[in-house]
């Protein structure tokens, strides 16, 4: 059985570039509703590219990063895992028939009946950070796989880097070994232990770091009796942009795990790697007005989509992506400019007073590199309905795709004129 419906999904010609498919939807639906189109291509090859540089490391996709139901099936096809934080995103992920054994349930807190829920449906790798919430574990779901998590936190100086380290994770030092014991004294099953170095990260010795802490933490466990310890969790962090190659990560985590006893799984939770660069938005330029700002014009454009819609990241100051027109590509002028979304919200901002080229009343604005909390984050202010999301991939990786999957799927093919 599959989990990709052929169906549900447009194959093009090899050929046919991104920019022509998304005309063709422009064209085909004839709306000025924003869109995004999803490169289910791209998908593949980031998979592939990650089980051949890292064959060791088990990748959870981190669900929360961008639900689309396309994603998960596509790589639930292709074997990977889920990582999922909550009674909906398990619930997301096993009603597309995929088994609980390859679910993590990786928030380390947890609303009392989310656990149950993860119980009822047999989802036993559950993650904690701290004594109250292990005692939780133990009075909803004693026989939970518990996995210690532990702060690791990357150098990184980036404007862009979320530091995960201050809302999560014990400190390795004294924290984790005091709930090594506590799990021992009580009974439970410790399953192993996890980190989590922020997103994105580009300190790839931050990854070494925290599988040396774990080598270290699962030795005192064994010092105590602490014998089944069965997984070690690097967590996400990496980047996915466009061009973004795992070489040199890879180089690190795999020298970091070398060592390590092969009967100990090493799993991690990529997110932004497997969907940034597989997503592209097109917006709808509607209005747009010149105004003063002393002895500056700016150009005020107004598109439908907006910080409601994808562009959260720009809101909290932690991306400031620019787009381009999709039909007038190409200008040698530049004006300082600031772009809006449709809501009455003053902070409905996507970028501001940047250099741009002159766009005009009807253009469609194309943003790359908008899969990663961008749909999983979108709602319905002001009326404004998200965008939905076309789903492609090429021939020849539609037929790639059947060969990993064992089966021969007949689909329609679309020719561009």
């Amino acid at each position: 059985m599959s989990f990709v419906n052929v169906n549900e999904i447009q194959i093009y010609e090899d050929e046919i570039q991104e920019y022509d498919i998304l005309k063709d939807i422009i064209t085909t639906y004839n709306q000025e509703d924003a869109f995004y189109v999803l490169d289910l291509g791209i998908i593949m090859k980031k998979h592939q590219d990650w089980i051949k540089k890292m064959p060791r490391i088990v990748p959870y996709y981190a669900v929360k990063c961008n639900p689309n139901p396309m994603v998960i099936k596509l790589l639930a096809d292709m074997n990977a895992c889920f990582d999922c934080a909550s009674k909906q995103e398990i619930q997301e992920v096993m009603q597309l028939g995929i088994s609980p054994d390859r679910i993590i349930f990786a928030n380390p807190t947890k609303c009392p009946s989310h656990i149950i829920f993860a119980k009822n449906k047999g989802v036993k790798k559950v993650v904690i950070d701290n004594e109250l919430e292990l005692f939780k574990i133990k009075q909803y779901f004693p026989e939970a796989k518990i996995i210690i998590r532990f702060r690791c936190d990357s150098n990184s100086d980036s404007i862009k880097y979320v530091k995960l380290g201050i809302k999560f994770g014990c400190n390795p030092d004294d924290e984790a070994k005091e709930l090594i014991k506590l799990i021992k004294n009580q009974g439970l099953v410790l399953h192993g232990f996890s980190f989590h170095v922020g997103s994105p990260c580009k300190e790839y010795n931050a990854y070494k770091r925290g599988i040396e802490i774990c080598k270290e933490l699962i030795t005192f466990a064994k010092s105590i009796g602490c014998e089944d310890i069965k997984l070690i969790d690097i967590g996400g962090g990496f980047p996915g942009e466009s061009g973004y190659q795992i070489d040199e990560v890879s180089y690190a985590i795999n020298d970091a795990i070398k060592e390590i006893d092969p009967a100990i799984e090493i799993i991690s939770e990529p997110g932004r790697y497997y969907v940034t660069a597989a997503f592209t938005l097109a917006g709808y330029l509607h209005s747009k007005k010149t105004v003063s700002n002393g002895n500056s014009l700016i150009q005020m454009y107004y598109v439908n989509c907006g910080v409601y819609s994808g562009f959260i990241e720009e809101l909290l100051n932690l991306n400031s992506r620019q787009p381009i027109s999709l039909y007038n590509p190409v200008f040698d002028n530049k004006y300082l400019s600031t772009i809006w979304g449709p809501t009455c919200d003053s902070c409905d901002c996507i970028i501001k007073d940047v250099l741009l080229p002159e766009f005009y009343v009807g253009d469609w604005l194309i943003w790359k590199n908008m899969g990663a909390y961008t749909t999983s984050r979108v709602c319905e202010f002001n009326g404004f309905l998200p965008p939905i999301v076309h789903s492609f991939i090429r021939k020849s990786q539609w037929q790639d795709f059947c060969a990993i999957i064992g089966r021969n799927v007949n689909c329609h093919l679309f020719e561009l004129e």
